[in-house]
């Protein structure tokens, strides 16, 4: 029963299990987060926001050989026959992957001791302190990158559930295991980053023999086979440019801010794009679910399908999208105080998580589009969009911040993600999916993004949440507020309210026929 249920293909485990996983890690960021910024303070954890920014900018490197992974494996599954070449590929990518890796790792150390001296600007770590932590995260990201890679083959292969288990375990033993750490070993900044290398090494190591063991079996051992870089190269190619261009305009307003702001404002402005890209925690499971089933299907050349499961997963993310996003937009200051308890960071911070959220959400909007895209093969929009919308960036960016501090890299964020939302669908229906853009807009996301703007905003206008205590009650109700929000927008669903009406009658019809 539970080899059955690890190895399930089905779209609908595939979903719940990538929530599941992505919602556990989005809660035990919730949980812990508060607990870091207590036991190292808020230098510490802006710290911790340079180095993933930096992190992410290395990741360019990847050269997109994940989702290449992914896509492949998603394509080479759907027909029998090709279990060697699937086999062959992972032996191939993995090699070009951990080479990477460590040079990745290497440009990070070499880095390291350049940040600590001219670039962060900290009052009560010392700088060798904070060269020590850049050097251990170096490290720690050889181990990093090549998790996400066996975690593309996973999703190729649609094995979400095995995928997320693994990840529900190592987030816990990472946050938990480094709060432990804090508490009882030292509360040296150090000392967390050795418990994150720790985890990072086991779970690179799992995460391969996870994938290995997923692989169909062949008669052959799996060899080292230039014939299928030949067959990759140009989507490979494409995914390079869409990383690096992507990688620098997701973290821009970072690398700005990081200059332009203290670490202490820094770190702040951290907490407030943790919250406000807590949506892609939503975002995330469903890219990773439809994806590969995307690939599938235009491998098999099943257009009607492929429309069909497309309005259905546009609907699905505008569903628990825009709700989450607008309850983040109107009651950020409620949840940061009952996410930290503390009156200053909910000073520095509610403003900004509004912003950012608004731009994370519409962002999320053309996130199927975009897997669309990549699953056809077509990389080059996606290259050349994100060019536009960085040149737009980085100006913005800087004007912004130079006038409003950490909230201008909120405007700048919103600003881009709003023209995005407003150019790139064009592009995309006029190619494929003919004809749809109309419905896209209409039935996809303007009727849903109504329903909730007016849901929530009617909840912000009636509810004297300043009134409420304790605190846990404030979030009861803003549960509720989500919820019902989410209930209301579904019903102004079509396809979505449909596929429900169907799953209802399937399940009434036996206990009729009794």
């Amino acid at each position: 029963m539970l080899k059955k249920i690890l190895y399930t293909t089905s779209l609908k485990a595939n979903i719940i299990a990538n929530f599941a996983g992505n919602g556990w890690s989005a809660l035990i960021g919730i949980i812990f987060v508060p607990l870091y910024l207590k036991y190292i303070g808020a230098e510490g954890y802006g710290l911790i926001g340079i180095f993933a920014s930096l992190q992410v900018v290395l990741s360019l490197l990847d050269s997109g050989l994940s989702t290449t992974l992914n896509k492949e494996m998603a394509r080479m599954n759907a027909t029998p026959g090709n279990e060697q070449r699937m086999r062959n590929l992972v032996k191939t990518l993995g090699n070009i992957y951990w080479i990477m890796a460590l040079a990745a790792g290497f440009i990070a150390l070499c880095l390291s001791p350049l940040l600590a001296n001219y670039w962060v600007q900290p009052k009560e770590l010392s700088t060798q302190t904070v060269t020590y932590a850049f050097i251990l995260l170096s490290v720690s990201m050889v181990f990093q990158f090549p998790t996400s890679f066996y975690s593309g083959g996973l999703l190729g292969l649609q094995r979400q559930v095995m995928l997320n288990l693994n990840r529900v375990f190592f987030a816990t033993l990472k946050s938990a295991g480094a709060l432990l750490v804090l508490i009882f070993i030292s509360r040296s900044i150090l000392a967390f980053f050795c418990w994150t290398l720790f985890v990072s090494v086991l779970q690179a190591f799992s995460m391969k023999i996870s994938l290995w063991r997923s692989l169909p079996a062949s008669p052959s051992a799996p060899v080292y086979d230039k014939s299928e870089l030949k067959n990759i190269w140009r989507f490979a190619a494409g995914m390079l440019g869409i990383s690096l261009t992507a990688v620098l305009l997701t973290q821009v307003d970072k690398i700005i801010l990081s200059k332009v702001l203290s670490l202490e404002q820094f770190g702040y402005y951290t907490v407030a794009c943790t919250l406000g890209l807590m949506i892609y925690q939503i975002i995330g499971p469903l890219s990773q679910s439809y994806f590969p089933r995307f690939s599938a299907l235009t491998g098999l050349n099943r257009g009607e399908e492929l429309k069909n499961i497309f309005h259905q997963g546009c609907q699905l993310v505008s569903v628990l999208v825009l709700p989450a996003t607008f309850v983040l937009c109107f009651f950020s200051k409620e949840l940061i105080f009952i996410w930290t308890h503390n009156a200053e960071t909910v000073e520095n911070t509610w403003l900004v998580a509004s912003v950012y959220a608004v731009g994370t959400g519409f962002n999320g909007l053309l996130n199927i589009p975009y897997q669309l895209t990549l699953a056809h093969g077509w990389t080059k929009l996606g290259f050349y969009q994100n060019i536009f919308f960085l040149c737009l960036m980085i100006p913005l960016t800087i004007c912004f911040s130079l006038n409003y501090g950490a909230l201008g890299g909120a405007i700048s964020w919103a600003v881009v993600n709003v023209l995005y939302f407003s150019i790139t669908p064009s592009l995309i229906f006029n190619r494929l999916l003919k004809g749809e853009k109309l419905h896209w807009y209409l039935y996809d996301c303007i009727i849903p993004l109504g329903v909730s703007f007016t849901m929530v905003y009617l909840a912000r206008y009636f509810i004297p949440f300043g009134a409420i205590r304790p605190y846990v009650l404030q979030l009861g109700i803003l549960t509720v507020v989500g919820m019902i929000t989410v209930g209301a927008t579904l019903l102004f669903t079509k396809s979505l309210r449909q596929n429900l009406l169907l799953m209802l009658q399937k399940k009434r019809r036996p206990q009729n026929g009794i």
